[in-house]
């Protein structure tokens, strides 16, 4: 892919980081193991107050693409399959979840050296697009993003945000 401003997603992101990743007062307990084939395998058990859930993450990799499948212990079945490429400087990723079958999402992002692009359609009989545009360099970015639903024509958010990142600083601001 393109070293280009990034996706629109990634504006404060580094803030929302700093504040809440890996921040987990619950007990937490993980597992991973990698073969050589491209296989991964995690399992992740977490207790909170006398609630235990799990999860088990298979992710496999092979040239340009790559499949997640998750399974809780909720009986849910998450799966996400990305592929880059299909066009030059393109990712597509299609993810769905059982037993939710209105939860289907494609999305495809388009990198450029000055400019990020994406759009995103949920896969039921009334879809929301989702899209967004980024434009500048991996140091300054100016970039907004959009909801539409088909089923009442309108839109449902529109947001504008500029971001400022240096090898040991960063600022950004989002409407």
């Amino acid at each position: 892919m393109s070293k280009g401003p990034g996706l629109f997603s990634d504006i404060g992101k580094k803030a929302k980081d700093l504040l809440t990743k890996d921040y987990n007062s619950d007990q937490k307990f993980t597992v991973s193991t990698y073969s050589d084939a491209g296989v991964a395998l995690t399992s992740t058990a977490v207790k909170k107050g006398g609630l235990s859930t799990g999860d088990i993450v298979t992710q496999y990799k092979y040239k340009n693409t790559v499949v997640d499948v998750k399974v809780d212990t909720e009986s849910n079945i998450a799966t996400t399959f990305t592929i880059n490429e299909i066009v030059p400087s393109t990712k597509t990723i299609a993810s769905f979840k059982v037993p939710d079958y209105n939860s289907g999402k494609l999305e495809v992002q388009y990198f450029h050296d000055h400019a990020t692009f994406t759009t995103a359609v949920a896969l039921n009989q009334s879809p929301a697009i989702d899209f967004s545009a980024t434009i500048g360099t991996p140091t300054i970015a100016f970039g907004a993003e959009g909801g539409y639903d088909t089923t009442s024509g309108n839109f449902t958010k529109y947001t504008a945000g500029i971001s400022v990142n240096k090898p040991d600083q960063s600022a950004s601001i989002i409407l």
